[in-house]
């Protein structure tokens, strides 16, 4: 899932002018710029006024083929000045004034974090940016990883997570982003004698929670925004993995097959391909949301020669059981609580694809003792915690579950509570905009790990609270045949940390669109997305603005781009999202 940002009144009253005197908020001379890397290493962060420097150390790293010589400043944060609660893990990396393209580029993190993703701040290096990553402040108290944070067997650190630390669970909530950002900006300032021109975040899954967290909490921090397949209604997404987990685990013929997978995943594609914009040798959807594919109709009736798909090791069957079934459908419908209320929306077709595996798909998510990523669980309920008590009535897939996410999401945290404190859902963007921002959001149609209809909810969602403006700030891109922030059958290099044929062009490079958006006032309609194979392109295809979507032109070559036109559409409203869960 993946990343966040913090806290104090006080941070947020941070103003532009303040970040812009950061050299006088270092221990080190007010001089044009620090003499040195390693003079920075004397730096005592200033950030919010609360938070306190653990550590910080400066190095001269020097050039290599593909990043140019940089300053590299590892630093450690306490957020309530306690390392024994809090101790936040961040990296900034300073390119040599010459290589500086004058802007700052914060990155978010995935999962439970626990570690800096270096990855994405080379990235951000080799394209000119100062660049900035955090472990959310996970790693150095909690021992957490990228799946784990705490679960019954204690992967990712002792059982019980970050349980009863509201400074911990707030760091990863926001916190430790927005201080991230502060530093950066303060190291910007001295090491390069003045502040950025422009600032911008990038991030996916737990970065797309990040993402939207420093939007609608800290409007200043960023110019702009790129907030990819968001775990953004967090405390929900957890538990309707749970119910996910359950659905499998319920009887004894329910756990989904390869073989399964990819009689249905055939099935659907002989069904639906090549009636949705795309040709019907795609092998994904162009627009998923109208196939009306039902996994019933591969229901075993008992006829002569049947081969049930019930055999984890079978290389392949002819027809589902009734509780595989069952289940597909539920993955495609979306949980429910108790009331039939939708806990988070469902899939959409062609997540059965086995090869999502590799992206944490159906088959990795059934496979474990217990539902993926519930340690956040444990953060709410303690170590005792087990994940059938989120259901209590086990004679039902539901149980009790609409008052267990009630207690769960009620739970104090400080000063606010366990959803308030993790949950990124509110749809106010006002001050964001007002002050020119731009947020640019993307999903893969395939996504096996969070379902793409929550960020086309959420996208409704904000348009429909601030219909006159959300079109002058906010654009949404799905990205069809694309897996969990990558991978698939579709083109899924677009610029989301890997440069396609042009990087950093707005014509297919998202974060090139949203830095041509900010600053040249050109609001991006189509971003071309690609295919690699072993360094080849394969083929490649516009990604139109949400709610239009992309259409080959009849007897034109699929692999290129130039065959699509994005044909206008309404906006998604089949797969509803309402409240007690949602934006």
């Amino acid at each position: 899932m993946t990343r966040t940002t913090k806290r104090h009144s006080a941070a947020k009253t941070l103003s532009h002018t303040a970040i812009a005197m950061a050299a006088c908020l270092v221990a080190l001379p007010a001089a044009a710029r620090a003499d040195s890397c390693t003079a920075l290493s004397s730096s005592h962060l200033l950030m919010d006024g609360v938070a306190s420097t653990v550590s910080l150390t400066a190095t001269s790293i020097a050039a290599t083929a593909t990043v140019p010589a940089y300053c590299d400043v590892k630093a450690v944060v306490s957020s309530n000045a306690n390392p024994a609660q809090s101790q936040i893990q961040m990296e900034v990396a300073l390119p040599e004034p010459t290589a500086w393209n004058g802007r700052l580029l914060g990155t978010g993190n995935g999962g439970f974090a626990g570690a800096i993703i270096q990855g994405e701040i080379l990235y951000g290096m080799a394209h000119g940016f100062a660049s900035v990553n955090s472990d959310l402040g996970t790693g150095l108290l909690f021992g957490c990883g990228t799946l784990y944070c705490g679960d019954k067997t204690g992967n990712g650190g002792a059982p019980g997570g970050l349980y009863h630390n509201a400074a911990a669970i707030t760091d990863f909530g926001y916190g430790s982003m927005h201080l991230m950002t502060l530093a950066a900006k303060e190291l910007v300032a001295t090491y390069y004698g003045r502040t950025q021109n422009k600032s911008y975040f990038m991030g996916c899954s737990t970065g797309g929670h990040n993402a939207l967290m420093e939007g609608e909490k800290y409007p200043n921090d960023y110019d702009g925004i790129v907030a990819g397949a968001p775990a953004y209604d967090r405390t929900h997404l957890h538990i309707a993995s749970a119910a996910s987990y359950l659905a499998t685990h319920f009887a004894a013929d329910a756990k989904l097959t390869s073989a399964g997978l990819t009689l249905t995943h055939a099935a659907m594609l002989a069904q639906c391909a090549g009636h949705d914009g795309g040709a019907a040798t795609d092998g994904y959807l162009m627009q998923p949301e109208i196939c009306a594919f039902k996994p019933s109709s591969l229901q075993c009736t008992g006829a002569a020669g049947e081969v049930p798909c019930n055999d984890p090791n079978a290389a392949s069957c002819t027809c589902l059981n009734a509780d595989q079934s069952q289940v597909l459908d539920t993955l495609y419908t979306g949980s429910k609580d108790n009331h039939s209320r939708i806990l988070y929306p469902g899939y959409e077709p062609g997540v059965e694809d086995p090869a999502t595996t590799g992206s944490v798909g159906i088959l990795f998510q059934q496979a474990g003792t217990e539902p993926l990523f519930d340690g956040l669980d444990y953060w709410a309920f303690g170590p005792k915690f087990t994940w059938q008590s989120l259901f209590a009535n086990t004679t039902s897939l539901n149980g009790e579950l609409a008052a267990r996410i009630a207690k769960m999401d009620n739970v104090p945290v400080g000063i606010t509570t366990f959803k308030g404190a993790l949950n990124a859902t509110s749809i106010n963007w006002t001050d964001f905009y007002r002050r020119g921002g731009k947020l640019i959001m993307f999903h893969g149609l395939s996504d096996p790990l969070i379902p793409t209809a929550s960020t086309w909810d959420y996208y409704n969602a904000v348009a429909t609270a601030a219909p006159n403006e959300y079109a002058k700030f906010m654009r949404l891109f799905l990205a069809p045949g694309v897996f969990h922030c990558g991978g698939g059958p579709g083109p899924d290099t677009f610029g989301f940390f890997g440069a396609g044929p042009a990087p950093m062009a707005a014509s297919d490079d998202i974060l090139g669109a949203l830095i041509a958006w900010r600053e040249q006032g050109i609001a991006p309609e189509t971003i071309v997305a690609t295919k690699y194979s072993s360094g080849t392109v394969t083929a490649q295809r516009p990604l139109c603005a949400y709610p239009s979507h992309a259409v080959l032109t009849a007897g034109s070559d699929p692999k290129l781009a130039a065959s699509f036109t994005c044909q206008a559409g309404a906006r998604i409203t089949s797969k509803p999202y309402p409240r007690p869960y949602g934006p």
